[in-house]
């Protein structure tokens, strides 16, 4: 009779977290904090403590005012920025009420932070009564891992899993998936799993963040819904020669005549880099204006306020270990391609990213024992809150609440037997590009997907003739992936991930496809085919899940906006519905 290891080496535990970045370790924490008694083993395809988003996004992280409305007026901040009015209102009232020790909690957990003199967490205000702001430390992961290891929490390094696994009923058990090393298959059993994986970047050169969408196919292979991911498009400003983004510089642009862009086009400072600047820049370039520079001789009180001058650290966003790596990035582009000087060149970036999953306010999916976390459910959950600069905050904030909610979860939950039949035919899956050892190279789909980063018809301005060439170019990758061979672990990854890439993809489209208008700021949808905001019509959550013929399923969901504080002006109440919206009730435990 087969065994279940006859198929790879078994690991069990009470909780199973896929993802040993920020929120992976944090959801590990507070679980184990909640619950001393759970077995928590935490797996990452890279090493736990030096991987992940927050090595390098470690220039700061939010909270909310504790002021006595921080909430109402994070909240009402919140839905009007990046996507106004598609916010999920209540589970950002959870969110922020959480969101409120997010810093204190990092503190809490060995993380270096800005202190006042007795060693508390010291944030300065961001947005008034509404937003605070502090510095943290690049090596916020390593501290978090110090922390893990004291608490008892196990951590696995080097094993990438691309598949769930499931009992009869649908519901959760376990992954599976091969060491980096070996490419020995490795098979966890869970009473719950949560995926902190991160989204997908579509990025095969290996720019500041790195995410393949494998978490987000095991999920939507197991059932999980995703939502509202035409919010795909993230625009930045960068130094043109090292990529990295201008912390904190974007108000101090100027064509090669001098003129201040921000001062000409906006009038007044941003603490984000808005469509106004963007299209500034666009129409500068285009009338003959370039290059453009940003002066960091001559720092403005954004600029020092995030970071990057004398002012004490513990008035910063930007710590002296964040510094010390922008300035290696810059010491080795001048080595390669020339000194960046301090008046260098700036330019548009453009960024593809997945956040999708669908989670409710403790985190939890569609599908019974699976939890995701992190940049997983940006999107997904309608929440939108997080803003530049706290992504660590969200990171933070969204692994307290998994934490709570899956530590009971687990502790009260029994174990399910495995199915060696799907143990079986998901590993044949998984390995099939082995017996391919001269078949065709991943670097094809990721070469065809990567154009569109840099073309804005793609990555911005779209219109449906946008949407008959991506989905010709989806069939054409569709067509390969059965064709791919590898030889080594990497290899393999490989394959694997670009075949979710093309998943990843093809949700964007779709969805941006079926939404026929335009809304949005620094995570734009953009349709030059219907250019207008609509609230009348499109106060809508598109959902997507794998239909029963295994194609994309894709549906429309009212937003409740009946029930929510802030509304459009002009909103009127659907029929069929009535005012359900109570101030006292709504913010009764903020």
């Amino acid at each position: 009779m087969a065994n279940v290891k006859d198929y790879g080496e078994l690991f069990t535990a009470d909780i199973l977290i896929v993802g040993g970045g920020m929120a992976g370790l944090v959801t590990a924490i507070r679980a184990k904090e909640n619950k001393p008694n759970l077995d928590i083993l935490v797996i990452d395809k890279g090493i736990i403590g030096w991987n992940g988003q927050a090595t390098k996004a470690g220039n700061g992280i939010r909270s909310t005012s504790k002021h006595p409305d921080g909430v109402k007026n994070a909240l009402n901040y919140l839905v009007h920025a990046h996507t106004p009015f598609i916010n999920d209102q209540e589970m950002l009232r959870d969110y922020l009420v959480y969101h409120k020790d997010s810093i204190d909690y990092m503190k809490h957990c060995g993380v270096i932070t800005s202190c006042n003199e007795d060693g508390e967490a010291t944030p300065l205000p961001f947005i008034p009564n509404a937003l605070d702001m502090g510095g943290v430390s690049i090596n916020i992961c390593a501290q978090l891992r110090a922390h893990a290891l004291k608490l008892g929490i196990r951590l696995l390094n080097r094993v990438n899993v691309f598949e769930l696994l499931t009992n009869d009923a649908g519901k959760t058990i376990g992954a599976i998936g091969f060491d980096m090393d070996h490419m020995e298959c490795k098979i966890f059993h869970a009473k719950a799993v949560v995926l902190a994986t991160q989204g997908c970047h579509f990025k095969k050169i290996g720019l500041e963040f790195m995410g393949y969408g494998t978490g987000v196919g095991a999920a939507y292979r197991v059932g999980a819904q995703v939502a509202n991911v035409e919010f795909s498009t993230q625009v930045d400003v960068v130094f043109k020669k090292t990529n990295t983004p201008i912390y904190g510089g974007f108000n101090m642009i100027c064509n090669k005549n001098g003129l201040n862009l921000t001062d000409h086009y906006i009038g007044h400072k941003e603490w984000e880099v808005t469509p106004a600047l963007v299209q500034a820049m666009v129409k500068e370039v285009a009338e003959g204006n370039g290059p453009l520079t940003v002066d960091l001789e001559h720092p403005d009180e954004v600029r020092e306020m995030i970071g990057g001058t004398d002012m004490h650290e513990s008035t910063q966003r930007m710590f002296r270990d964040k510094m010390h790596w922008e300035h290696l990035v810059f010491t080795k582009t001048a080595k390669n391609i020339g000194d960046v000087g301090s008046v260098p060149e700036t330019t548009i970036k453009t960024v593809i990213q997945l956040e999708p999953m669908k989670v409710d306010n403790q985190m939890r999916t569609n599908v019974e024992g699976l939890w995701a976390t992190g940049k997983m459910v940006t999107q997904g959950c309608a929440y939108f809150g997080w803003t530049r600069g706290d992504g660590l905050g969200f990171a933070s904030t969204t692994g307290m609440m998994a934490g709570d909610s899956v530590a009971p979860y687990a502790a009260n939950a029994s174990w399910d037997e495995l199915n060696l039949d799907q143990i079986a035919a998901l590993k044949e899956k998984i390995y099939a590009p082995l017996s391919r050892p001269n078949g065709r190279s991943p670097k094809e789909i990721f070469d065809m997907i990567e154009t569109y980063i840099f073309d804005v018809k793609y990555a911005i301005i779209k219109d449906q003739s946008t949407f008959e060439k991506v989905f010709a170019d989806i069939k054409q990758m569709k067509a390969i992936v059965p064709e791919l061979g590898a030889t080594d672990p990497h290899g393999l990854a490989k394959c694997l991930e670009a075949a979710d890439n093309i998943l990843a993809l093809e949700m964007i489209f779709r969805t941006a496809e079926m939404r026929k208008e335009t809304r949005g700021i620094m995570y734009p949808h953009y349709r030059a085919d219907y250019p207008e905001t609509d609230n009348k019509n499109w106060l809508k959550w598109i959902n997507i899940k794998q239909g029963a013929d295994g194609e994309m399923e894709l549906w429309t969901e009212d937003i409740p906006m009946w029930k929510y504080p802030v509304r459009p002006v002009g909103y009127e109440i659907p029929e069929g519905h009535v005012d359900e919206y109570d101030e006292a009730t709504f913010f009764a435990n903020c």
